[in-house]
C-alpha cells in the first residue's frame, strides 16, 4: 500500500489520523462461564471487545458468518453495528443492558456469568467518535476491525496496551478513566492503521481516490492548505486536468463534488481548532479559508447543526475525564 502513495498522500493519512478524537466509555470487565451470551444493541458509539482469556464468538448483524475470537485479540465495530458475544454462536443471548445490572459485580468491577463451563474474560467498551460524519476516514472503515493474535500471541502493541489498561484500572488511581480513555484512542488508531496497511487495492471510495495520481494530489492540497481560495478550476489546473474531467473524476472516486469535500475538510479542521485552541471565531474562520465570521458560522451550523460558539462551549463543559457513561473499573 505505502509504495503506491506519494509523500503528500501519506501526509493526508497522517493528518486525518491525528484529527481523530474519541471519548471512551469502559462498560465492564467480564468473566463469563459457559454457556453465556450477551447482545449489544446498535448504537451511535463504536464498540470494542478485548479477549483477555479463553475464546468466544462474535456475530455481527448484517455480516455473514460468526467470527471466532481467541485470547489477545481485539475487535472494534466502528459504526456501532448490533452484535452478539457468546461462548457459541447458538447460545441464547441477553441484552447487555439487562445483563450488567442482574449479574453480581464483584471486587474489581468484574461482571460474572452464571454458567459452569469454560471461562472467557473480556474487556468491553465503547468509543464515542467525535465528528465521525465529517471525517473522510470513517467512510472507508468496514463494519468490523479485527486485530488477530498470531500463533497464540497478540500483536505486541495490542498486548502492551491491554496490560496498561488492566493495570491502570485495577490501581484505581486518580484520573484512571482519563488514562484508559487515552489508551482506548491508541487501540482504535492502531487498529485503523493496521486496516489501512492491509486494505485491498480494489477498495473503492475515499482511499481509492487518495491513491489516484491526480485526485490524490488534489486531496493532499485541500488537506494541507484549506485556507487557500480553492476553486474547481484552480484545483484542476494544479493536477493538470480540465475542469470538467477533474470534477467528474473527483465525484466518481470521492463520492461528492470538490467544493463539498473542501467545505467538509475546512469545517472538520475548524471543529478541531474550537476544541483545542482559544482562538477567536474570526481567527478560526480566516485560518480555514472563510473571509468572515458570519459566513463561517452559517457554514458550520449547516454542517454540525450548532453554532461554532455553542459547539466550543459544549466541549468545554464536557466532564474532565471525557467519559460518556458511567463505567465499571477493570480488574
Amino acid at each position: 500500500m505505502t509504495e503506491l502513495l506519494t509523500h503528500f498522500q501519506e501526509d493526508v493519512l497522517a493528518d486525518i489520523l491525528q484529527s481523530i478524537r474519541l471519548q471512551s466509555t469502559l462498560y465492564c470487565r467480564a468473566k463469563m462461564s459457559a454457556p453465556w451470551g450477551f447482545r449489544v444493541s446498535r448504537r451511535e458509539v463504536a464498540s470494542f471487545h478485548i479477549v483477555t482469556g479463553g475464546t468466544c464468538w462474535l456475530t455481527v448483524e448484517g455480516i455473514g458468518k460468526p467470527v471466532l475470537l481467541t485470547e489477545g485479540e481485539l475487535v472494534i465495530l466502528p459504526h456501532g453495528h448490533a452484535h452478539n458475544m457468546s461462548d457459541h454462536p447458538e447460545t441464547p443471548v441477553t441484552r447487555l443492558e439487562d445483563l450488567v445490572p442482574k449479574q453480581p459485580v464483584e471486587k474489581g468491577g468484574i461482571v460474572y456469568g452464571v454458567g459452569q463451563g469454560a471461562i472467557t474474560t473480556l474487556v468491553c467498551g465503547g468509543l464515542q467518535l467525535e465528528d465521525h460524519t465529517t471525517n473522510p476516514l470513517f467512510s472507508i472503515l468496514p463494519p468490523l476491525l479485527h486485530s488477530k493474535s498470531q500463533h497464540g500471541q497478540s500483536n505486541s502493541w495490542l498486548r502492551a496496551i491491554v496490560q496498561l489498561v488492566k493495570a491502570e484500572a485495577s490501581a484505581n488511581q486518580l484520573a484512571a478513566e482519563t488514562v484508559i480513555r487515552r489508551l482506548s484512542e491508541i487501540l482504535f488508531i492502531q487498529a485503523v492503521r493496521t486496516f489501512i496497511s492491509t486494505v485491498d487495492d480494489g477498495k473503492r471510495g475515499w482511499f481509492s481516490a487518495l491513491k489516484d495520481p491526480q485526485i490524490g494530489q488534489a486531496l493532499a492540497l485541500i488537506q494541507r492548505q484549506p485556507d487557500e481560495p480553492w476553486t474547481v478550476e484552480s484545483l484542476a489546473c494544479r493536477v493538470s486536468l480540465s475542469r470538467s474531467a477533474f470534477s467528474a473524476k473527483f465525484k466518481q472516486l470521492v463520492g461528492e463534488s470538490p467544493m463539498q469535500y473542501l467545505t467538509r475538510v475546512r469545517l472538520t479542521k475548524a471543529a478541531a481548532l474550537l476544541r483545542a485552541y482559544p482562538a477567536t471565531l474570526v481567527e478560526v474562520a480566516l485560518s480555514i479559508g472563510y473571509d468572515s465570521e458570519v459566513a463561517f458560522s452559517k457554514a458550520f451550523k449547516r454542517q454540525f447543526g450548532i453554532a461554532p460558539g455553542a459547539y466550543r462551549q459544549g466541549r468545554r463543559s464536557t466532564s474532565g475525564d471525557g467519559t460518556v457513561e458511567k463505567s465499571y473499573p477493570v480488574e
